[in-house]
């Protein structure tokens, strides 16, 4: 069969737009990514992730945030804390000193104008230190309220003085007592004792003599001895040197 011109024509036009046609439908398929290649294995791109994956990292991101935060937070309180110790420690010492300084000076204007006060000092008088109260030991010169009310406290923790210089004691050191011994007596029967044999622990170690080892220790001598006779029972005790015996003895009876 013979075709004419026209007619072969045609059909090289239609071969042609065939071919044209498969060749862009494989270019286009290739591009989409939906041809014969295998992308099971492919990971996503990151904008097509799912709503789960960005909370799951956010969530993440959001942690190590609050950590570091909580972190700085921390570090901050400890350091404003160490200051603000530092700074009362200071505060506390700069009063102390201010203090000091002002009972000093006071102390020097009572003796500048101790003319104005001859009527309440009386340089003659003997005081019983375990009777007079906070105002007649006023009375001595070089004794204040604050040194009133020191000596009185501690004759109240002692239970009473048995000798003029127990004023000199630690616990009085800062009243500086040492001269004015000669303005007062002392009666023993005003003192206070406690019953070894009855007396709790608590009440022992209460006295400024004793230190907690050392009560306790009377306390399980006591215990185990059932009853204590005299001084002579407490020296087997390491606990209690001989002077510190001495000094505590008048304060001890074994009724």
């Amino acid at each position: 069969m013979i075709l004419e011109k026209e007619q072969r024509i045609g059909a090289i036009v239609l071969c042609v737009l065939v071919i044209g046609t498969w060749v862009g439908l494989a270019c286009y398929q290739s591009w989409r990514g939906h041809g014969d290649v295998d992308t099971s294995g492919v990971e996503p791109p990151k904008k097509h992730r799912t709503w789960e994956e960005r909370r799951d990292s956010m969530r993440m991101a959001d942690s190590l945030r609050y950590a570091r935060w909580a972190k700085e937070r921390e570090q901050r309180y400890d350091s404003f804390r160490r200051v603000d110790s530092m700074r009362r420690a200071e505060w506390k010492r700069i009063r102390q000193q201010q203090y000091d300084s002002f009972r000093i000076a006071d102390s020097l204007w009572r003796d500048s104008v101790g003319w104005r006060f001859v009527k309440r000092v009386k340089k003659d008088t003997i005081l019983n230190l375990n009777r007079c109260d906070t105002t007649e030991l006023q009375y001595i010169r070089g004794i204040g309220r604050f040194t009133a009310v020191q000596i009185v406290r501690y004759r109240e923790q002692l239970g009473g003085f048995y000798a003029v210089k127990q004023l000199t004691d630690e616990a009085l050191q800062k009243c500086r007592l040492d001269t004015l011994l000669r303005y007062f007596e002392v009666d023993s029967s005003d003192v206070k004792k406690m019953n070894v044999n009855s007396c709790s622990i608590e009440l022992l170690q209460r006295h400024p003599y004793l230190r907690f080892s050392q009560a306790k220790a009377i306390y399980e001598l006591r215990r185990r001895e059932v009853k204590l006779r005299g001084l002579e029972d407490l020296r087997v005790l390491p606990e209690l040197t001989e002077e510190e015996l001495q000094r505590i003895a008048p304060y001890l009876t074994f009724e």
